[in-house]
C-alpha cells in the first residue's frame, strides 16, 4: 500500500513585534531633544548679546566728559549756565539718559548735570558692593573734581531719590533743597538681625538668576525698546537708552547696589530721617500713588517721606507711572517745574 508523501511544514508562531521603548524611550527623547534646543537658543542668545553689546559701544558715544575718582572713569553731562547747579541722580539700572527730558528742560534756566554711577551709563565699572555711603562720597568726589561747586539742588528718581537724600544727610552745607521723584521704598525695619538679612538674600539670589539670564541671553534687549518707547521718551533716545540698559554690567552693578548692599542702604537710610528744614519736595507718579492706597502699610511708609523735613511739599503727577514721570515730556515739565522752584528759592 503506497503512502503519500505528506509535507509538513513548520507552523510558525505569531510573536508581537517588539516595542522599540514604549513611553519613557518618548519621553527620553523629548528631554534630550529639549536639551538640544535649550542649550542652541542659550548660544544663540548669549551671541547675540555679545555682537549687539560690540556693535551699541560704536554706535554710541558718550555725552559728556570722564573724571579720575578714586582710580575709575565716572561719566557726567552737564548742560546750561547758572547757579545754584542741579545734580541728577539716576535710580536702579538706570543712568544719565533717562534724565534727558528734564535736564534739557532744565538748562534753559540753570546749570544741570547728569551722571553714571560706577558700572551704568558710560561710567567704569568697579568691584565689590555698591552701598550707599561709597555712593555718595563718590558723587561728592566726581563734583569737586569736576568743579561744580555747592550749593546744589538735588533730585533722584527711584532708587535714586533714596541715594539724594543719603547725600544730603552727609552733606547738609552742599545742598540748598532736594527733589524725590517716585522715590524707591527701603524700610529699615525690613532686617532686624543680619541673619534675617541673610536668609533674604538667599531666597532673593533665586530670582537674580533668573534676571541674569534674561540679561545675559539678550531678552532684555529686546524688550527694552517698548518699555522705553511706552514711558515717552523720544524716538532718537530710545535707541541709546536700550544699548546703555541692556549691557551685562548693569545687571552686575544692580545686584551689588540693591542686593548686596541692600541692608547697608537701609542703615543709611534710617541717618538721612532727619533734614531739618531742608526744602524737600516729593513727587508721586498716580499710578504709584494709586497702588499705594491700596495697601495701607506701603501707605503709611510712604507718607513718612515728606516727614523727613519740616519744610516739604507732596504733589502727584497725574497720568504718569513710574517712567513716564521722567519719559513723556508733559509730565517731565512737571518734575522740572519742581525743580526750577527749589532752584528760584535758593537764589532768592
Amino acid at each position: 500500500m503506497g503512502t503519500s508523501g505528506t509535507v509538513q511544514r513548520e507552523g510558525r508562531t505569531s510573536e508581537p513585534a517588539p516595542r522599540k521603548g514604549g513611553c519613557l524611550a518618548h519621553v527620553k527623547r523629548g528631554l534630550k531633544w529639549f536639551g538640544i534646543i535649550l542649550i542652541a537658543l542659550l548660544v544663540i542668545g548669549v551671541s547675540y548679546q555679545t555682537i549687539a553689546t560690540e556693535q551699541d559701544k560704536r554706535a554710541f558715544s558718550p555725552r559728556g566728559q570722564f573724571y579720575a575718582v578714586n582710580g575709575h572713569q565716572m561719566h557726567m553731562v552737564c548742560m546750561g549756565q547758572g547757579n545754584p547747579t542741579v545734580i541728577l541722580q539716576a535710580g536702579l539700572t538706570a543712568d544719565s539718559t533717562w534724565w534727558n527730558r528734564v535736564q534739557t528742560q532744565l538748562a534753559r534756566r540753570t546749570r544741570v548735570c547728569a551722571y553714571d554711577r560706577p558700572g551704568l551709563g558710560w561710567s567704569e565699572p568697579v568691584p565689590g558692593s555698591r552701598d550707599a555711603i561709597a555712593i555718595a562720597s563718590e558723587l561728592h568726589t566726581l563734583l569737586d573734581v569736576a568743579g561744580i561747586y555747592a550749593p546744589y539742588v538735588m533730585a533722584g528718581h527711584s532708587y535714586g531719590a533714596i541715594w539724594t537724600r543719603i547725600y544730603a544727610a552727609r552733606y547738609p552745607h552742599d545742598v540748598a533743597g532736594i527733589v524725590l521723584v517716585d522715590s524707591g521704598l527701603v524700610t529699615p525695619e525690613r532686617f532686624a538681625t543680619q541673619s534675617e538679612f541673610d536668609q533674604w538674600k538667599t531666597s532673593n539670589d533665586a530670582l537674580q538668576l533668573l534676571v541674569w539670564g534674561i540679561n545675559r541671553t539678550g531678552l532684555m534687549r529686546l524688550s527694552g525698546a517698548g518699555e522705553f518707547a511706552s514711558s515717552g521718551y523720544s524716538s532718537e533716545m530710545v535707541p541709546e537708552m536700550v544699548a546703555l540698559h541692556s549691557s551685562n554690567r548693569v545687571f552686575d552693578t544692580s545686584y551689588a547696589e540693591s542686593v548686596s548692599a541692600y541692608w547697608e542702604l537701609t542703615k543709611a537710610a534710617v541717618d538721612a530721617e532727619n533734614l531739618g528744614n531742608l526744602p524737600l519736595v516729593v513727587l508721586w507718579a498716580s499710578e504709584t500713588n494709586a497702588m499705594m492706597e491700596r495697601i495701607p502699610a506701603i501707605r503709611q511708609l510712604h507718607d513718612k517721606i515728606a516727614t523727613y523735613s519740616s519744610n516739604s511739599a507732596t504733589l502727584v503727577i497725574e497720568g504718569a507711572n513710574h517712567g513716564s514721570i521722567l519719559g513723556n515730556e508733559q509730565f517731565s515739565q512737571r518734575v522740572s517745574d519742581a525743580i526750577l522752584g527749589l532752584v528760584e528759592a535758593a537764589r532768592r
